[in-house]
């Protein structure tokens, strides 16, 4: 880059100035000449309105990028033009003074100068666009959905840009400062520094080098923009090679802001919403009559006259699904826009604690913060906010099978170590129910060592900040693998955890290879008995029952999973269908083309049974492994237990395969929705609701209620902090 004073645009500033200067030098000459005051007045008017074209030629001709210490040399006198005008119109007379200031007021409007704008002031705001790369390992191009937000510093020449990244489903932020100096010939991107190659209007080539694989090599990288798109270009190796390429669009979304729908916008998704539930979800009407659902709706419908900010619709959502009493209708965090997560799930605004919800209270498991409260302490107030206030409140927003899973939805507010590090209940819909100040929680509680009041403020902190302080305190976060167990205690007692039956999550444990090396230890050391602790598990995977039941039986059972699906809707649903996403090609075709009438047959009410084919889930009879437990088994359970985990102790208790301890689960034995899923996804909020395919009912009418265990072991908020394990210990008494 090349100062050059004559290029095109230059050049035509320059004939303005020169125009104006001829023209104050004859209005010079004409007031010595006839002593008239006003010419010259209206001469140095014409000089002052030539010195603030100075800015526009000098920038046109590349001076400001090359001495950027110009850019704050005042050669726009804007303030003495009034003081020209005055003294003009004052030796002026008459109508004409009127004429004089109107074509002087339109020469200055039409004399001020665009501003000449830095790189970074003319990509400033908001982009939109994809981040392409190449992937060594696989030798293939990925792409990523990228958003960019250039913010200038007040002088243009550096920027702050924050860069965010949705890597499939995974939001990635980087923010860098940015610097340019044309004169200097250098452009810095945070730590790493370029030399512009060539600098021309809509275009900039840097040249560098940097580690790239196992090498440094050279990199090259082209910056093309223009006022509504901006492109990045990187190249390495000799010859240049593609490395990655970002292309964008100007948007005048911050898509990190957090956002605020109209009425008309909200009672969009919530129709799209009413509509689904109606037209498809299995068990809308087992636990609402009609008339109580569309009392439902109205009422719920009456609160979006007003503008509504997504977390609030999100926890209106989550209420609404709340009261349709289904463990599988819920906005499910893994399945979230990833920028809605962002904006609303991943601030700090996390409490630096763990806790159990044992007798209506909260009690303490792990400590995050920098106070000395000790595990089994119970927090009475968060923010002033009552214990009981606060469970009270995040109740409205948990899921449950039926109207009798009390227990099960309490657990679900409780900080397990587990989910807290993944997705909390708590986590999520504290903040929305109770908003943070000042990003801090005033916490009132009894310590549990010195059984004293306390009352202290920890700072609130993100989730990433939590689980690091647990994990410098506590050892490593606990993965999926780590939640499958098996170890010979005492009195020769086999135990076997299993706190979770997400089989597609395991990285190293292959279940039945696990379960079959537990049973066969067990068989060469003769263990007579075996407690199999499913505390925490929420269901998943139905294989792992099946398995468990086999090692268990001691002769032919009647089938696993026996009961007949039903679904509601057998006709196409062509104007949802855009809406509704899953990971069934069949369910696809059946939501835009309906349902083929050899598949299914008319129920009862308004039920359509699926006919069994080949691809029916049910599960075989039950035949015992050859290397069966002959022992006696004990079970506990707790009130997590759902799903594929409550189908399992349904099947136990009915076939007397196990006493079962602890609390009473969660499910449902008149039946549970579930079997396959379509992901909800409203076009404006962007919310998820995940709503269930089919009613997997019973053979039989039942109760309105979940598993009670043969021994119930009631919890002890003190057993927390005594590490005390009643449920073992109840088993342990009964083996002695």
């Amino acid at each position: 880059m090349e100062i050059d004073f004559f290029n095109s645009r230059s050049l035509i500033v320059f004939i303005c100035i020169l125009q104006g200067v001829i023209f104050a030098g004859l209005l010079l000459f004409r007031r010595f000449k006839s002593g008239k005051k006003a010419d010259f007045w209206l001469a140095v008017l014409l000089l002052v309105i030539c010195s603030s074209l100075i800015t526009p030629f000098i920038g046109f001709a590349n001076v400001y990028d090359l001495n950027q210490w110009l850019t704050f040399f005042p050669f726009n006198i804007a303030y003495a033009s009034g003081v020209c005008i005055w003294f003009y119109l004052q030796k002026e007379r008459g109508k004409m003074k009127y004429t004089v200031i109107t074509m002087f007021l339109s020469i200055l409007i039409l004399a001020i100068p665009a501003k000449s704008q830095t790189f970074f002031q003319k990509i400033a705001g908001n982009w939109e666009g994809t981040l392409e790369y190449l992937d060594y390992s696989e030798n293939k191009r990925v792409k990523l959905k990228t958003y960019l937000t250039v913010t200038p510093s007040n002088n243009g020449n550096s920027a702050e840009i924050l860069t965010v990244y949705d890597d499939f489903g995974r939001i990635i932020k980087d923010k860098e400062t940015y610097k340019i100096d044309p004169g200097a010939k250098t452009y810095s991107a945070g730590d790493f520094q370029y030399k512009i190659d060539s600098f021309e209007d809509g275009k900039i080539v840097l040249l560098g080098s940097g580690q790239d694989g196992e090498k440094v090599e050279p990199i090259r990288e082209t910056i093309t923009f223009t006022k509504d798109s901006l492109e990045f270009l990187k190249e390495t190796r000799t010859p240049w090679q593609f490395r990655n390429q970002m292309t964008f669009n100007r948007t005048n979304e911050n898509i990190l802001a957090k956002k605020t729908f109209s009425p008309l916008q909200l009672k969009e998704d919530f129709d799209i919403f009413k509509r689904t539930l109606k037209a498809i979800h299995p068990g809308i009407y087992r636990y609402q009559t009609k008339e109580s659902l569309e009392k439902l709706f109205v009422e719920y419908e009456a609160k979006l006259k007003q503008p509504m900010s997504e977390g609030e619709f999100f926890k209106l959502i989550s209420q609404l699904t709340n009261q349709i009493y289904c463990g599988h209708t819920f906005a499910n965090p893994y399945n979230q826009d990833s920028l809605v997560r962002e904006r609303l799930f991943n601030g700090k605004n996390y409490l630096p604690f763990y806790f159990q919800i044992i007798d209506g209270k909260i009690i303490v498991t792990e400590n995050a913060s920098n106070r000395d409260l000790t595990k089994g302490s119970e927090i009475k107030k968060i923010n002033g906010v009552a214990a009981q206030t606060i469970i009270e409140k995040l109740l409205t927003v948990t899921k449950g099978d039926g109207k009798n899973t009390l227990d099960h939805r309490l657990q679900s507010i409780a900080l397990t170590r587990f989910e807290a590090e993944r997705y909390a209940l708590f986590d999520w819909f504290f903040p929305l129910f109770f908003p943070l100040e000042d990003q801090e929680f005033k916490i009132e509680a009894i310590d549990f060592q010195t059984k004293k009041a306390v009352k202290f403020q920890v700072p609130a902190i993100t989730k990433a900040e939590r689980t690091a302080e647990m994990t410098k305190k506590y050892g490593p976060s606990p993965t999926y693998d780590d939640g499958w167990k098996f170890e010979i205690r005492e009195n020769s007692t086999g135990y076997l955890k299993i706190d979770n039956s997400i089989t597609w999550r395991l990285k190293t444990v292959k279940f039945k290879e696990f379960l079959a090396n537990s049973f066969a230890e067990l068989r060469a050391k003769n263990i007579r008995n075996l407690v199999i602790d499913l505390r925490g598990n929420g269901g998943g995977d139905t294989d792992v029952g099946f398995e468990l039941a086999r090692y268990l039986a001691k002769k032919d059972l009647p089938e696993y999973i026996k009961g007949k699906r039903y679904i509601r809707s057998v006709a196409p649903q062509k104007d949802l269908a855009k809406y509704l996403d899953t990971y069934s090609d069949e369910l696809k075709f059946a939501i835009e083309n309906g349902l083929p009438q050899a598949s299914y047959k008319k129920a009862e009410g308004d039920y359509y049974e699926i006919l069994p084919d080949e691809n029916t889930t049910n599960h075989p009879q039950i035949k015992p492994f050859a290397n069966n437990f002959p022992g006696k088994t004990f079970i506990i359970a707790d009130s997590s237990n759902a799903s594929a985990t409550f189908q399992f102790l349904n099947y136990v208790r009915k076939n007397k395969l196990a006493a079962i301890f602890g609390q009473a689960t969660g499910g449902n034995q008149q039946g549970i929705n579930g079997g396959n899923y379509f992901f909800l996804r409203l076009p404006n909020s962007k919310v998820e609701i995940d709503i269930p395919v089919f009613f997997l009912a019973p053979l039989t009418p039942e109760k309105d209620e979940s598993i009670v265990p043969d021994i119930p072991v009631k919890k002890d908020p003190k057993d927390v902090g005594e590490n005390f394990d009643r449920e073992f210990g109840t088993i342990s008494k009964i083996l002695q």
